[in-house]
């Protein structure tokens, strides 16, 4: 199973993703965005792609205006 990222123009908002992940007990590590996806903090949140439905779960009951897209790595 292949992980995925979460960018984010915001490094609050990465870092808050991130930490509400694991709250949930799902791996999540931040990371440099790769400069094929380009974001201008820098920064995403790695995890395993099973968790994509939590993930979306915790983008929606959140304030993450900076939340670009998701990424298969």
């Amino acid at each position: 199973m292949r992980d995925l990222i979460a960018v984010f123009q915001s490094r609050r908002d990465a870092i808050l993703f991130g930490r509400m992940m694991n709250k949930r007990r799902i791996r999540a590590m931040a990371m440099g965005t790769p400069s094929a996806v380009g974001s201008s903090c820098g920064l995403s949140v790695r995890f395993p792609s099973g968790a994509l439905s939590a993930a979306r779960q915790i983008l929606s009951e959140g304030d993450y205006l900076s939340f670009q897209g998701f990424y298969e790595i």
